[in-house]
């Protein structure tokens, strides 16, 4: 399981140097922040999910939008999570405001694993069933494989994960005609450092690339100072 884990991140990583290599790119950069809060009631198998995250883009120059995620969840096991959620995900600009905000409800399988007492590995699949404004639904789901290990005998953590996404279905007209096609749509691989501030309470922070797979347009290649503040209670 955690050779082949490592084997995927690795040739998601490899996979997105080529495209990388293979067109035009327009780079940009920006900061992001998510707020979560999780709750498992008292130590239920029922769980609670809440993202709150604004971004930035244009050189960190305008504000680009905020994540809005509410998600329930189930622990079959003290490893293996279920989850059903929507997304909220605010697009804002000067000339719309937040008119052409995007619906997801989603679907999502978590597997959570202390591999050794520092090394703690996450795997998540997530379904998203996406309703954009003035136009039809899109289908896309989403990898990521997350892995922490905190510095023995400190409060210190590294942090490094990767998430690809992949359309499954395509735009071939309106305005989204160029991002939303059959295929890789994007991937983000961050590195970071976080602190436990108390057992429940948490915050890394670190650099986040993103690069977007455009169809007939400049593909995206975003540089990102993102923050994570978490709180479980």
């Amino acid at each position: 399981m955690r050779k082949h884990s490592l084997t995927l991140l690795f040739s998601g990583l490899i996979t997105v140097t080529s495209l990388a290599t293979a067109a035009p790119v327009k780079d940009d950069w920006g900061m992001w922040l998510s707020n979560t809060y999780q709750t498992d009631f008292g130590g239920s198998r029922y769980l609670a999910f809440l993202e709150l995250a604004p971004r930035t883009k244009h050189d960190n120059g305008e504000f680009s939008q905020i994540i809005v995620r509410p998600l329930l969840g189930y622990k079959l096991t003290p490893k293996l999570q279920f989850w059903l959620g929507y997304t909220w995900q605010g697009e804002y600009s000067k000339d719309t405001d937040f008119d052409l905000a995007t619906h997801d409800f989603m679907q999502q399988v978590q597997w959570i694993d202390n591999w050794t007492p520092q090394l703690n590995f996450q795997y998540r699949f997530r379904l998203e069933e996406r309703f954009f404004a003035d136009e039809d639904t899109a289908f896309r789901m989403r990898h990521r494989f997350r892995f922490v290990y905190t510095l023995p005998e400190t409060k210190t953590y590294l942090i490094a994960a990767d998430e690809l996404f992949v359309y499954f279905n395509s735009f071939n007209s309106g305005r989204l005609a160029n991002s939303v096609q059959p295929g890789i749509n994007q991937n983000r691989s961050y590195v970071g450092v976080g602190y436990k501030i108390t057992p429940k309470i948490n915050i890394d922070t670190g650099y986040q690339f993103q690069y977007v797979n455009n169809f007939g347009a400049p593909d995206g290649a975003n540089h990102i100072w993102l923050t994570n503040f978490n709180i479980n209670f």
